[in-house]
């Protein structure tokens, strides 16, 4: 498993700009420990700082390919693992993009334009599949939320950010100035590529 500094600065590649609030929110630390790991990682050249936001730099990746081989090594080697991510890459994660293509954009006389969300039932239709795709997501990943904290925390995210699209936040199905569902799953899924070795191919 990472150490704290390393986990950290893993937090950066999950979201690539990010404050000290917004990336103890992603791993679940607290604000003081994440901030004194994002000044040590400045100091040491792995990371930036800027307008009380900070990015990894090449030297922070490279820092990390070096060590998920082994920090990573048992989630690597743990079967089950490498055949949930390989169904979930085959099959609910394209299902996914597929789906938030859907919700941004609606066929009008054949032709795809910007959805402008002034359909209710179009959008609710597509809620409707992201709240089944969402449970079937969660039953797939199972193991790793039991073998991962971390990804366990992303499926609790994943959670909130449905229950405040129910609420009718429709923000939060696919904004990218908050958390919602599609910020969310794009940050998983980074993170279950970089835990498993495996590289993104859309």
């Amino acid at each position: 498993m990472l150490d704290t500094a390393d986990f950290v600065l893993h937090g950066l590649t999950l979201r690539q700009l990010a404050t000290v609030d917004q990336l103890a929110e992603i791993l679940d630390l607290d604000a003081e420990t994440t901030s004194a790991r994002l000044e040590q990682a400045v100091a040491d050249g792995r990371a930036i700082a800027g307008r009380g936001a900070f990015m990894i730099t090449p030297a922070g990746r490279a820092h990390l390919d070096s060590r998920y081989p082994a920090d990573f090594a048992e989630y690597r080697s743990n079967d089950e693992l490498v055949s949930v991510l390989a169904d979930f890459e085959q099959g609910i994660n394209k299902q996914m993009l597929a789906l938030m293509t859907s919700w941004q954009t609606i066929a009008i006389d054949g032709n795809d334009q910007p959805n402008d969300h002034s359909d209710a039932g179009y959008d609710g239709k597509v809620i409707d599949k992201l709240a089944r795709l969402h449970d079937r997501a969660g039953a797939l990943l199972a193991p790793f939320a039991d073998a991962d904290p971390l990804a366990k925390r992303f499926i609790s995210r994943l959670d909130a950010a449905l229950e405040r699209v129910d609420r009718g936040e429709h923000d939060y199905v696919s904004s990218v100035r908050i958390d919602s569902y599609h910020t969310v799953w794009y940050q998983m899924h980074e993170h279950l590529l970089r835990t498993m070795g495996e590289a993104r191919d859309e």
